[in-house]
């Protein structure tokens, strides 16, 4: 997890489903869209989480994704649990994070993931010759979390919104 300084102690999101598959998982796909032609463009990412479940990702300067959240600071992301058959559709407002250290800390969360998953210490970004890297934090507008395998038929959905928001 990642946490700075000035975030409260008081998550907005209640739902410890979600908060738990957030925490197990690593991976996302990371959906963008050009601001002039709308053109998507989706990424796999390594993501990090904080107590609000904000999401935090690495991508370099001279990337698509960076492109084009510098013109259109939205995005979605996807994350699937393969052998639970869930999956989490998340999006929101997408920010830089001008912090050195909360990068720091941030790429050392994305080695330790790159070596659980693949056993390399080198995360994927860092082989693209795409200049310095850069820190997002998505805050998420709303978070869905399916349960195919367990849940109930017609009931698999777990939703989260920030209090005083609706899917509506």
């Amino acid at each position: 997890m990642i946490y700075s300084e000035d975030m409260d102690t008081q998550p907005p999101y209640e739902n410890p489903n979600i908060t738990n598959f957030l925490k197990a998982n690593h991976i996302a796909v990371l959906a963008t869209a050009d601001k002039t032609s709308a053109a998507p463009h989706a990424a796999t990412i390594f993501y990090a989480t904080d107590s609000k479940m904000n999401i935090f990702f690495v991508t370099k300067e001279n990337t698509a994704k960076n492109r084009n959240l510098t013109g259109n600071p939205q995005a979605a992301i996807a994350i699937y649990d393969g052998a639970k058959q869930e999956t989490a559709q998340i999006f929101g407002p997408v920010s830089k994070v001008d912090d050195p250290a909360m990068m720091g800390k941030a790429l050392r969360i994305m080695t330790k993931y790159s070596v659980a998953t693949s056993g390399s210490e080198e995360i994927p970004i860092s082989k693209i010759d795409a200049g310095q890297y850069v820190l997002y934090k998505l805050s998420p507008q709303s978070i869905r979390l399916a349960e195919y395998k367990y849940g109930p038929k017609n009931d698999i959905f777990d939703v989260a919104v920030p209090p005083g928001e609706s899917l509506e």
